[in-house]
C-alpha cells in the first residue's frame, strides 16, 4: 500500500449519509473559487513568496505542556516526534516551508496528520502531509450537524471527504467564509494585484521593445555606381544586407544617386523612478520591499518584517495544529504547540554581540546557547551547560579571575 493510500483510507464517507453543503451564517451561500496562480507567473512575486516562505522554514516547532506558570518541554510525545520529523520525505524545513508557501497562494494550507490508535485508545501520530487537491475543498455536513471537508485529486483522479475535525485547516484573511480562509475581498486585493502586474508586465515589454528597434536600418548609405553594372558594389551591398539581417549592422545599401539620409530615433524608455513605483505597488501586496528581495536589511527591518508576517503565521498554525493534535482536556492541562522562532538567527554578528553583553551578567543563556548563536557546535562533556556569570565566572565552575600581568587564573 502507498503513503497516499495509506492516507486516504481513513477518507471515508459515513454510510448512508445525506451530505448538505454548509452555509455560513451570514446568511448566504458561500462561493468556492478554483485555486488561482496567475499572480505566480511574476517572477517578483514569486520571488517574494519565496523569501517569506523561506524565513518561516527557521522556525522550530515544539510541543511544551504549562503548568503552574512553568514551561515544560515535552520530547517523548509522538507530538514531538513528529515536529521534528513531519514524514519520511520531508524535514522540518520543507515542510514549513512548503506549508507556508501553500497558504500564501491559496489563503489555506490543508495539513493532515496520520495516526493509528494504540492499544489504550490513544492516537499516536505518525506523519504530517501537506494536502494539494486540485481545486478549493467543500464544506459538507451530515444529519447531525457533524462537519466534512471534500477534496479532489487528480495523478490519479479521486475524491475524499475527512471529518473536517481530522484536517488541519491553517488559514490566511480571516473574512466573509465561516470554514476557510480567503474571501470576496481577498479576490478584490487580487483583482488590484493583477492591474499592478499588468502594468509591470507593460513596462518590461516596453525595454524589450525599445531595445529592438535598435536593431533596425538607422541610415541609406550612398554607393558611386549602380549595382547592377559593377558586380564588386553588388557584393558590398550584398554583405551589407547580409549584415543588416543578423543584426550587425544598421546601415542599408543604395543605389548612386541616392544621399545619405541618417534616420533619427528617439527611443522613449521607462524612467527609473516610474518602474520602481509599478514594483513598489505590486510588492505592496506581499509586505516585501525591493532591498529585502536583495538582502538588504536593516535591523528595523527584521523586526518589521517578523512581527508582520512571521509571528502572527506561527501563532495561527500553533494553535490550528492544537485544534487537531490535542482534545480538550490536553489543552486544559497544559498542552500547547509553540513555533520558537529563533529570532537570533535574523541577527548580524554586531547584533548577536550586543545580545551577549546585555545577558552575560545575568546568566540567561548557557555557553553552548551562546555558541549556537555564532554557529559553534556545542563544547564537549557537557561543558557547555555552565551559564556564565559575567566574562570570567561561570556557575557550577571556578570562578576565575585573572589580572593583568598573570599568567595562570586564581582562584
Amino acid at each position: 500500500m502507498g503513503w497516499l493510500d495509506k492516507v486516504f483510507s481513513k477518507a471515508k464517507r459515513p454510510k448512508n449519509a445525506n451530505m448538505n453543503l454548509n452555509v455560513s451564517m451570514k446568511g448566504y451561500e458561500p462561493t468556492f473559487s478554483a485555486f488561482g496562480d496567475l499572480t505566480l507567473q511574476s517572477d517578483i512575486i514569486y520571488s517574494a513568496m519565496q523569501m517569506k516562505a523561506r524565513f518561516f522554514g527557521k522556525l522550530d516547532p515544539k510541543h511544551i505542556r504549562i503548568r503552574d506558570g512553568k514551561i515544560e518541554l515535552v520530547t517523548d510525545s509522538s507530538v514531538a516526534r513528529l515536529l521534528r520529523r513531519p514524514n519520511d520525505y520531508s524535514t522540518t524545513y520543507d515542510f514549513l516551508t512548503q506549508a507556508y508557501f501553500m497558504r500564501e497562494k491559496d489563503n489555506n494550507c490543508f495539513i493532515y496528520p496520520d495516526y493509528y490508535i494504540s492499544n489504550a485508545g490513544q492516537k499516536i501520530y505518525t506523519g504530517l502531509y501537506v494536502l494539494l487537491p486540485s481545486i478549493a475543498p467543500i464544506i459538507e455536513e451530515d444529519e447531525s450537524g457533524k462537519l466534512y471537508i471534500r477534496f479532489l485529486f487528480i495523478n490519479p483522479d479521486r475524491e475524499v471527504v475527512f471529518p473536517y475535525e481530522d484536517i488541519v485547516v491553517w488559514k490566511k484573511n480571516i473574512e466573509d467564509r465561516q470554514f476557510l480562509g480567503g474571501g470576496r475581498y481577498s479576490r478584490m486585493s487580487d483583482s488590484d494585484l493583477l492591474n499592478s502586474l499588468s502594468a509591470y508586465h507593460t513596462s518590461k515589454e516596453a525595454v524589450a521593445e525599445a531595445a529592438k528597434l535598435g536593431c533596425y536600418i538607422d541610415g541609406i548609405l550612398k554607393v558611386n555606381a549602380y549595382a547592377a553594372d559593377n558586380e564588386k558594389t553588388k557584393n558590398v551591398r550584398d554583405e551589407f544586407i547580409a549584415d543588416l539581417r543578423k543584426n550587425k549592422s544598421g546601415i542599408g545599401v543604395l543605389d548612386q544617386g541616392t544621399d545619405y539620409i541618417n534616420i533619427q530615433r528617439n527611443l522613449k524608455m521607462v524612467d527609473a523612478a516610474t518602474l520602481a513605483e509599478i514594483k513598489n505597488n505590486v510588492l505592496l501586496h506581499t509586505g516585501v520591499t525591493m532591498d529585502m528581495l536583495q538582502g538588504k536589511f536593516t535591523e528595523e527591518d527584521k523586526e518589521a518584517f517578523y512581527e508582520n508576517w512571521i509571528e502572527p503565521a506561527a501563532l495561527s498554525l500553533g494553535q490550528a495544529l492544537e485544534k487537531v493534535f490535542f482534545s480538550e482536556w490536553q489543552t486544559s492541562y497544559g498542552d500547547r504547540i509553540e513555533m520558537y522562532p529563533k529570532k537570533i538567527r535574523l541577527m548580524s554578528t554586531s547584533e548577536i554581540t550586543k545580545v551577549v553583553q546585555a545577558t552575560i551578567n545575568a546568566g540567561v543563556f548557557t555557553l553552548d546557547e551562546y555558541r549556537e548563536m555564532y554557529g559553534y557546535a556545542p563544547l564537549p562533556n557537557d561543558e557547555g551547560k555552565q551559564r556564565p556569570r559575567g566574562f570570567n565566572n561561570l556557575d557550577g565552575g571556578t570562578n576565575i579571575n585573572i589580572k593583568e600581568g598573570d599568567n595562570e587564573p586564581k582562584e
